[in-house]
């Protein structure tokens, strides 16, 4: 190249050197892109910049601690600089980076109708993989069982097992005596009923309200008497 004269940022460059391979692949072809070295391929200068920056990188990857975090993200920044070209401190370097690589790469041509034929002809090749069935297929004794050494020393290999006590059913030696809860807010059945007789009658005539109310009721006590019988007899079929 002789000597292109650019601007990045507030950084006057003169372009000499195209990106080396090692560079390109450390995600620093920029770097070459600003270098105002001779483009002399395996020059000492190269070897020099390749050996330090991945020295660089590698210490960078290593560390855990602020500063190492620091330069692993201005590492990202130059290695990626359309993903970071909008940042408040670094935006306007980083667009002029962007610029570089690009007149470098030049325009990239559309993909054609083949290729993208080419594209979804692999995707359909590609063999559909069944999470489930890829893990039964590396059970070993899939296609035979294991002979009986091998049984016994997976048995032995599984620890005791410790039965819980989950309880059970108790079943009183004596008769309990029904609790009686009329007093109990929420569990007053006979006014519960009274109260739903009274709504159920209420565009009856008047003269027969009363009486309708009470029938109303004693179908109700009937209906839950019933039920309940159902369920002592259900408790009796468990018992036994």
């Amino acid at each position: 190249m002789d000597g292109d004269v650019s601007c990045v940022g507030s950084v006057r460059v003169v372009l000499m050197s195209l990106p080396r391979r090692a560079m390109s692949d450390m995600g620093l072809a920029v770097c070459c892109l600003m270098c105002d070295a001779p483009d002399d391929p395996g020059s000492a200068r190269c070897k020099a910049c390749i050996t330090q920056h991945g020295k660089v990188r590698e210490r960078l990857a290593r560390g855990d601690d602020v500063v190492s975090r620091w330069g692993q993200e201005l590492l990202a920044m130059v290695g990626n600089p359309h993903q970071y070209d909008h940042d408040g401190v670094h935006g306007e370097v980083l667009q002029g980076y962007v610029r570089l690589l690009t007149e470098h790469e030049g325009p990239r041509a559309a993909p054609t109708q083949e290729e993208i034929d080419a594209l979804f002809a692999a995707a359909r090749a590609r063999p559909k993989g069944s999470l489930i069935r890829d893990m039964a297929n590396r059970n070993p004794w899939k296609d035979a069982p294991p002979s009986p050494q091998s049984a016994r020393a997976i048995s032995e290999g599984i620890g005791e097992v410790v039965e819980e006590n989950v309880g059970q059913r108790t079943i009183p030696s004596r008769e309990i005596e029904e609790v009686d809860r009329s007093d109990r807010p929420g569990e007053d059945t006979a006014l519960t009923d009274r109260v739903a007789a009274n709504v159920a009658v209420r565009d009856e005539p008047e003269e027969l309200q009363d009486i309708l109310a009470d029938v109303h009721v004693a179908k109700r006590k009937a209906k839950r008497d019933k039920l309940s019988d159902a369920v002592e007899g259900l408790d009796d079929l468990l018992d036994d």
